[in-house]
């Protein structure tokens, strides 16, 4: 990862404030300002209204982070952070599977389709899992709802 991504998650995630102005938003996620607020007008992007004018929320600006950057990357920029601004439950851990071989070159194949790592591909598609089981889980699994929720 570059030091221009590190510290764009690191004020993301380390940031006192409540919320980003709209410029600063705009740049910490890499899109023209003009980019952004089409993503707002459009729903992807939530912007409220303050005095100090249309500001995205801390939380908001998190989403956008989880979308843009797998958790690894973030897990990695933020360092030892990471365990005062992630909850425990969204943290990542290893996991060792033995998987039919054509499971593993499915897996290899999508990374390399999407220009990612096996890793964020077998995350995206626990994910989808997730969801679509989300009431049975949510009462099963401790900590599942609100790792499901975060960041707000």
């Amino acid at each position: 990862m570059d030091e221009a991504t590190r510290n764009d998650i690191r004020h993301i995630f380390l940031s006192p404030r409540p919320s980003f102005a709209l410029m600063t938003a705009a740049l910490l996620i890499g899109v023209s300002l003009k980019e952004l607020k089409k993503e707002i007008e459009d729903g992807a992007i939530v912007a409220v209204s303050t005095r100090m004018g249309q500001r995205i929320s801390k939380e908001e600006m998190m989403a956008v982070a989880m979308r843009l950057w797998d958790l690894a990357t973030i897990e990695e920029a933020l360092g030892d952070e990471a365990a005062f601004v992630l909850p425990e439950a969204i943290r990542l851990v290893e996991l060792h599977a033995r998987i039919p071989r054509y499971q593993r070159e499915m897996l290899r194949w999508f990374a390399k389709r999407d220009e990612t790592t096996i890793d964020a591909v077998l995350s995206r598609e626990l994910e989808d899992v997730a969801c679509a089981h989300s009431e049975e889980l949510a009462s099963a699994v401790p900590g599942f709802a609100s790792a499901l929720a975060w960041p707000g």
